[in-house]
Order: structure tokens, then sequence, then C-alpha cells
């Protein structure tokens, strides 16, 4: 993208300058009289539709009907957003504004991600999507043998999770008296609670013998419990402001615009988009970079985020290509500023004796 600035005039970067954010804001394609009073410096009306043509023939601008308005390529998004945006600063009022109603919209909610989808979707009027990924695992907080016959061949183990009871039937190749079961149960909960569970099957060996029937249903037990209390990978995700997508001229096709929203409603994809992102910043891909034919059309603008209990995830803003990047990037990195005050400002008001 640099060497498409060191072959650009400025005159050029400023009549481009001019009909992006014309066409951001208008929606309609660009012809020279509209450009007439809105550049830097004035320039006729010939010399403007010159400067347009070569600007075709160079791949960022784009021609949709015979008339002579044009509307920038996804080629001059990039170089706009790279090169020519200037920054959008949010005054210091409407950053108030938005940590009163973070604030209170986070109070009022338990839901962290989902307060923070809405929130977006309503400061930057797109739609929004919100990830979150981390690891999650039962806690096994208490174990029980029952069992099932006189035979003293077959338990049924309960384990007491953090969330949810999970049961199994223990068949063994030879007799545990239910006092020996019981006297193991005891065994098992007093690890738990000291958080010696993995030593446990050590000691039932030396204790009564590798080969006793007693070892092997401690080896089944914790087996069990292993196998319950594993971690897992667990996603949280939500879409905000879907409606808003179908406001813009680009998406009112109802099929088009149902074709996107089915691909950024699942948060496999919106995993994949955000392959190589760079962490911590305002993250910007147009179009065709996002490498989905359904995305052709639409931009998506996100930042990475560390949530509370150590997940990690996206927080971003789907729009078509024709969005006003500055702005929304700025928006974006307020609120991120601002959830990281407000998260760090609750944790210090535990943390206090």
């Amino acid at each position: 993208m640099k060497g498409v600035k060191a072959m650009l005039p400025e005159r050029k970067q400023m009549i481009l300058k001019a009909i992006i954010e014309n066409y951001i804001s208008s929606a309609e394609p660009v012809g020279s009289k509209a450009l007439i009073g809105s550049l830097d410096k004035p320039l006729s009306s010939a010399t403007i539709r010159n400067e347009m043509s070569e600007l075709e023939e160079m791949g960022l601008l784009e021609k949709q009907h015979v008339s002579s308005g044009r509307i920038p390529s996804n080629l001059a998004y990039r170089f706009y957003v790279d090169q020519l945006m200037d920054r959008y600063r949010m005054a210091a009022r409407e950053l108030e504004r938005l940590r009163a109603e973070m604030e209170r919209r986070m109070s009022e909610m338990d839901n962290a991600l989902l307060a923070a989808s809405r929130l977006v979707s309503r400061l930057t009027n797109q739609a929004s999507v919100a990830l979150a990924v981390g690891e999650s695992g039962e806690e096994v907080r208490k174990i029980e043998l029952i069992p099932m016959n006189d035979t003293g061949m077959q338990y049924a183990l309960v384990l007491i999770c953090s969330t949810s009871v999970r049961n199994k039937v223990l068949s063994l190749k030879s007799p545990v008296t239910p006092e020996s079961a019981s006297t193991l149960t005891g065994f098992f909960n007093m690890a738990l609670s000291d958080g010696r569970l993995e030593r446990l099957q050590g000691v039932i060996e030396q204790s009564f013998g590798e080969a006793s029937p007693l070892s092997a249903l401690s080896k089944q037990v914790l087996d069990f419990v292993r196998e319950s209390s594993s971690v897992r990978q667990s996603t949280e995700f939500y879409l905000e402001g879907a409606s808003k997508l179908l406001l813009n001229r680009e998406y009112q096709d109802v099929k088009k615009a149902g074709e996107l929203l089915d691909y950024v409603g699942d948060p496999k994809s919106i995993s994949e988009l955000t392959h190589g992102v760079l962490p911590g910043r305002i993250n910007i891909r147009i179009g065709p970079e996002n490498g989905e034919p359904v995305m052709n059309e639409a931009s998506f603008v996100f930042t990475t985020y560390d949530f509370d209990r150590g997940r990690k995830g996206i927080i971003g803003v789907i729009a078509p290509t024709r969005m006003d990047y500055s702005r929304v990037s700025a928006q974006l990195a307020a609120f991120v500023k601002t959830l990281d005050d407000i998260q760090h400002k609750g944790k210090g008001e535990k943390n206090e004796p």
C-alpha cells in the first residue's frame, strides 16, 4: 500500500479521500459536481473528471452504471484506512456518557459478554459480535459408592460436581464388602478436600496391595473422576443488532443479508475470521480480505480482549465495506478501554479489606 501512495500524487489522494467519505455518508455513486464544494483545494469539474478516470484505471474507483458517478473499490478502502483516514476523536462528553451507560448496563446484567455485544451494537449502530473462549471443567465436590446388591461385585459411583451430578455403574472382578467400600469412600472425600486425590491410588496400593480388589475399585473411581473433571474448551458467543444490517442499501436483498447473517452467526466463522490478529489492536478486514465470498461486500472491525475467568476473545463490528471506519474504530477502541477500566476498578474494590 506504500507503493500505491508513492505513485498517487497529492491531488489524486485528495479527490479519492473526498469520494470515499462522500460515498460512506450518502451510499450514492459520486460525480464530479458533488466534489467541487468538498475539496480542500478548488478544482474545475473537468479536472476532477480526468482525475477520477485515472483513479478508475488504477483500480481505486469503480463505475456501477453508465452515469459519471464512481464508487470506491476495496483497494481504495484499504488505501484510505492505511493512509488517508483522519483519526476520529470522541468528545469528552461522549466518553462520559459511554462510561455511565456501560457501568449501568453491566451492573444490571450478570453476563458481561452479552452486555458488551449489546453496547457495541448500540454505540456503533451496526451489527456486533462478541466471542469468548476459555477452558472449563467440572469440580468434583463429593464421591459416593453405593452397593447395588449383596455380592459386592457391583457399585453405583456417584459424583457430586459443581454444576451437575454424574454416575456410573462399576462392575468388579473380585468382591469388595460394603464396609470396605464405605471406608474407601471416606478416603476419597478426605483426599478430595485436601487436594491430594491424585496421590490416593499409590497410598491404597501400598496399604492393601496392587492386586487387591480395593485397589482395582479405587482405580475405576479415580479414572471416572479424571474423566468427569477433565478440562474442556468452552465458547460463549453473541451476535447483536443483526437487523441493523438490513438498514444498509447493500443488504436490503433479504437473501443476501440472510446468507451473511447465517455466516457471522456461527462462532466458528468468527474464530476463522480472526486468525492472525494483532492482539490489543483495532483490526480492520475489508471485503475479500476476510477470505470468504459471503464477506466480499462486508468489513469486519474487531479487537481482542481478555475477559473474566481467564477467557480470551474478540469484540467486533460487521457492516458493509461502506462503513465509517474512522468513527467505528475510535468507538471500539474507547469501548474496550472503558471496559478494561471498569473491570479493573471492580477487581480493585473486591480486593479492598
